[in-house]
């Protein structure tokens, strides 16, 4: 089956998850009695940068407690051609709950955009929101950065590169990108094991890794593992049929040979969208949320 094809498979069963979870969520709160308000509030399509022929938008999550909080930048996945902000909310509620500020933003998808276009765009999100922190209640200190599949690949490339300046593009230079620590679900980290005919490679690097090698290496995290590695939280399913697990596993072996601190999440039998399927929800939440009490 073509790697496109099999991309299409796991989108829908993510949206599928998501439906399944908000259904189970929704249950819960009828069993339970009346719905308890939230404890944050969503600011929706916020724009934070100019794409290529589009506004570049974000929806933020503010925890209503007094002072500052810190704060997630959300990357969605879609295989670097598709996906949306919008299908990050059943993630992000738990944590604004717990009291981090929300930011779930779009990057450019337009036909011709190539890689580092959209890492670029990520990176000018952490300085917007470091931009606008006391508007948001932000702690500009305690910024993480948190991707699912292409998404995962952005974000540990967002926090993998603190302090390139190749990557400073766009508004509020004078702000920094680094962050402090990321989050990353069923990721993409090693483009060189992709197919030369992989539909979502061409586009994303204007052809395939063998005839665009050098920036191959350079939009895999795999092959960023050197100098000041902030600490990095990593799940995956290992019955993943769209990343390999492989990558999961060779990742966490060399992060920690290069003296970097990794917190890995193996979801038992789980697929690409293991975290949000309701089987490894909670789980994976909690094991998140401790790893962010730690490093962030």
């Amino acid at each position: 089956m073509m790697m496109e094809s099999i991309r299409n498979d796991h989108v829908r069963t993510w949206l599928c998850s998501l439906m399944l979870l908000g259904s189970a969520v929704s249950l819960k709160a009828q069993q339970s009695g009346p719905a308890i308000p939230a404890s944050y509030v969503r600011v929706d399509g916020i724009t934070y940068a100019q794409g290529k022929s589009a506004p570049l938008l974000a929806d933020m999550y503010v925890p209503k407690g007094p002072g500052l909080h810190p704060a997630i930048v959300y990357i969605h996945g879609g295989g670097w051609t598709g996906g949306s902000r919008t299908g990050w909310d059943k993630l992000i509620a738990p944590f604004a709950e717990h009291g981090y500020v929300g930011m779930a933003i779009d990057y450019d998808l337009s036909p011709g955009v190539r890689f580092p276009i959209a890492l670029e765009e990520c990176k000018e999100a952490v300085r917007w929101l470091r931009a606008h922190a006391i508007q948001y209640h932000v702690d500009p200190n305690r910024i993480a950065v948190a991707g699912g599949s292409a998404g995962g690949e952005l974000a540990a490339l967002v926090a993998l590169t603190n302090g390139d300046n190749r990557y400073e593009v766009g508004a509020f230079k004078n702000f920094s990108s680094s962050v402090k620590a990321a989050v990353l679900y069923s990721a993409d980290l090693d483009l060189t094991k992709f197919s030369d005919t992989d539909d979502a490679v061409h586009p994303y690097l204007g052809g395939s890794c063998s005839a665009q090698h050098a920036l191959c290496l350079e939009a895999s995290p795999q092959f960023h593992l050197h100098g000041n590695l902030p600490p990095i939280y990593i799940g995956q399913g290992n019955a993943d049929e769209d990343v390999p697990y492989s990558q999961f596993t060779s990742f966490v072996d060399a992060y920690r040979k290069a003296n970097g601190a990794i917190t890995p999440f193996t979801a038992e039998g789980g697929p690409h969208s293991y975290a949000v399927d309701p089987r490894w929800f909670q789980a994976n939440v909690d094991a998140v949320l401790s790893f962010l009490q730690k490093n962030l």
